[in-house]
Formats: structure tokens, C-alpha cells, sequence
């Protein structure tokens, strides 16, 4: 069973669909604390942990990108 990003029948993985060109990465520090580290990998998204195992929001900031908080 794969994570929602690689696995048809999850309930999210239209909305996962519909958005996986626009993803820049996946927080490896939370890939690997949530146990879907291979999936994500699998999956084409790449890992992205330049900060103690955290996406860089500094160099996603300086690259265009803007940080969006829920």
C-alpha cells in the first residue's frame, strides 16, 4: 500500500494528482518520521532536507518562492 501521492485508491490521490507538477519537494525529516520515506521517493517527489533534515524556507524563498502557513 503506497502513500496517497502513488496509490490509485486513496481518497486523496486526485487532489494529489492535480497538483504534482507544482510540488517543489517533500520534507525528508517528516518522509521518514511518518514511514513513507520509499513512497515518496517512488513516487518522483523529490526529498528535500537542507535544513536539519527540513526543507530550506530561506532558499525556497530566494528562489521565487512564496511560503504559505495553514
Amino acid at each position: 500500500m503506497g502513500w496517497l501521492g502513488s496509490d490509485a485508491e486513496h481518497k486523496y490521490n486526485k487532489h494529489f494528482e492535480s497538483v504534482k507538477d507544482e510540488v517543489e519537494g517533500a520534507c525528508a525529516y517528516c518522509a521518514r518520521a511518518f514511514g513513507v520515506k520509499e513512497e515518496v521517493k517512488e513516487s518522483g517527489v523529490d526529498l528535500m532536507g537542507e535544513f536539519e533534515g527540513h526543507p530550506s524556507l530561506a532558499k525556497l524563498v530566494s528562489e521565487g518562492y512564496q511560503v504559505i502557513t495553514f
